[in-house]
Order: structure tokens, then sequence, then C-alpha cells
């Protein structure tokens, strides 16, 4: 399987990792967060007992932020036991591709404005993607599912916003070709990613976690690349 970067990739705020030869690389964990955070959208919006059973937990439970996901994930896999097993090489190596430092922005798509700006190293390119994960049909479903979902509610919060034109619009359009849309890495700076945006219909999901967490369920803050003209981490899963 190969990763191509569609928009260029952040691990941190920071250089990437590199290792004992001192050659960069994405830790696996980068893949299995992006695949995680898929297959919980998916299985949500696909799963009527599922979704009644996480929103049971959002609401009646005084929430630990730490422990949301690893509870969401729980909840899934008990009546999908394989679905979150898959494997991925701990260190992927960054060989066919630019690595290369610009300027990042965390930009709030409400308000249309620059919250932050710091210098970042990012990767542009294709990678050798060592996977092993037998669900590839449902990675297919959930992959577009949720990536389409999120390039959608970030069009929406951006309103007239002229990236809604230049690169949304295009994206969308776009990645409803490609064979598996990933988002992965550093790519917003909200609390639980994108992992409860399926909740955001709900009022009194939404509600309960503003007013309990001071969180949005929307990643609201995403990184934005002024160079490139991109928000970050968009990428498609080659077979």
């Amino acid at each position: 399987m190969e990763l191509l970067t569609w928009t260029p990739v952040l691990f941190a705020k920071k250089e990437f990792p590199r290792d004992k030869n001192g050659k960069p690389f994405l830790p696996g964990n980068v893949i299995k967060e992006g695949i995680t955070s898929a297959f919980i959208y998916y299985y949500i919006k696909k799963d009527k007992e599922i979704e009644n059973r996480i929103k049971a937990y959002l609401l009646k439970e005084e929430l630990e932020p730490k422990e949301v996901i690893n509870r969401i994930k729980t909840i899934i896999s008990e009546k999908y036991p394989d679905i979150f097993n898959f494997q991925v090489a701990e260190k992927i190596e960054l060989l066919e591709g630019e690595i290369y430092t610009t300027t990042a922005e965390v930009f709030h798509l409400k308000r249309w404005e620059e919250i932050e700006s710091f210098k970042v190293e990012v990767f542009k390119g294709k990678i050798l993607l060592p996977l092993k994960i037998k669900a590839i049909e449902k990675l297919k479903a959930a992959g577009h599912s949720f990536c389409e979902a999120l390039a959608r509610m970030e069009m929406k919060m951006l309103g007239e916003h002229p990236l809604v034109e230049t690169f949304y619009q295009p994206l969308l359009n776009s990645m409803k070709k490609w064979e598996i849309p990933l988002r992965i890495g550093m790519w917003t700076e909200t609390r639980f990613r994108g992992n409860l945006l399926f909740f955001w219909r709900i009022k009194e999901v939404r509600n309960k976690l503003f007013e309990e967490l001071k969180t949005d369920i929307r990643p609201t803050k995403i990184i934005y690349l002024p160079r490139e003209k991109a928000t970050a981490g968009w990428c498609e899963i080659k077979i």
C-alpha cells in the first residue's frame, strides 16, 4: 500500500522524529489515529445501537476527557471485535517526497482569524505504507464517510470565505475519487479532533460537552499552511 499526501503532513509543532542514523520518520501511531477516527465516525453513523450506547455514555456519566475515546472504542469493539485489529509499523520512512520547514497557522474557522503562527517541519509526497488490515473495504467506506464529512463541515463554518472556492470545493470533488481518504498528523488543535463530529447534530450531547468540558465537538481550530494555501493532513491510501 501507499499513502499519498495531497496536502502536507505535520507530526507536531516541531520536527519529525529521527532514527539513530538521523533519518526522519513518521510514527505509526499517526496512521493508527487517522484510521481509528474514521472507523469511530463511520460506526456511530452506521449503527443505531452504537450511536445510542455512546450517546448514553456521553450524557449520563461524568466525563474524564482522557478516557472518552478509549471508552467509545470499547463500545464499538464489543459489537465489532475485529474492527480495530490492524497493525502499522512503529516507524514509517519518509523517502519519496520532500521534507521542508514552512509557516503554519492555527486558524479559527468560525472567527476567520489566525490564533497562532509557528514554523514547522512538514512532509509532502508518497509513503510506502506498512499496514496490515483485514477490513479494507470497511476502511474505504469509513475513510470516505469521515473525511468528506470533515471537509463539508469545515466549508460550512467558513461560509463565504475565499478558501471555500479556492481549496475546499476542489478538495471535496477530488476526494470523492480517492481510494481511501484519510486525515492524519497534526491537523487540528481541537480536543477530540473529529472523533465526536457525528454528535454535533444532537443538541443535548453538544451542549453537555461544551458545558462540562468547555469544548466544541467540531474541530474549529485547524492547521492552515499559507504558502501552500491548504489545510493540513489530507491523504489517500492507495491499495
